[in-house]
């Protein structure tokens, strides 16, 4: 197995499944370190008995972000943790009830802002699970670290 092949995110209750595997950074022609932080991803989704793959792009902070969001969920149970892209391709909202039972709102869209098809659907885990939720994401932030002076 290659490291690239280790370089993903998946979360899964019943059937239903959110994967983001990262594929590589997006190298525009640019100075700017935003946009040095593009990261192509594969996106697959299985909601019920839709599902589907596609291609995002994802900035290297949104993995950052949400990895520590989920740590601060692991020791604290009650909160959220969210996902949010700048494009609108994936939304994740983990929310946190205080006993270690988490649900996850996910809305996925495959080409945001034309003609955009969306799938929604819950989806449950618990703290038991976030623990290898934060070290996949650990293994995608340090092979796809953020670039510059960009803050999260």
């Amino acid at each position: 197995m290659t490291e690239q092949q280790n370089n993903y995110l998946e979360l899964s209750d019943s059937g239903d499944l959110v994967r983001l595997e990262s594929i590589e950074l997006i190298k525009y022609d640019s100075d700017i370190d935003w946009d040095k932080n593009w990261l192509k991803t594969q996106v697959t989704v299985k909601g019920g008995k839709f599902s589907g793959q596609y291609l995002g792009e994802f900035m290297t902070f949104d993995f950052e972000k949400l990895k520590q969001e989920l740590s601060r969920l692991y020791d604290n149970l009650k909160g959220t943790a969210n996902f949010n892209d700048l494009e609108g391709y994936l939304e994740l909202k983990i929310e946190g009830d205080g006993i270690g039972h988490y649900e996850v709102e996910v809305k996925a869209c495959d080409q945001p802002g034309i003609n955009e098809s969306t799938l929604t659907f819950t989806m449950n885990i618990d703290q038991t699970e976030l623990k290898e939720l934060i070290n996949q994401l650990d293994r995608i932030t340090q092979q796809f670290p953020i670039t510059g002076d960009i803050k999260i």
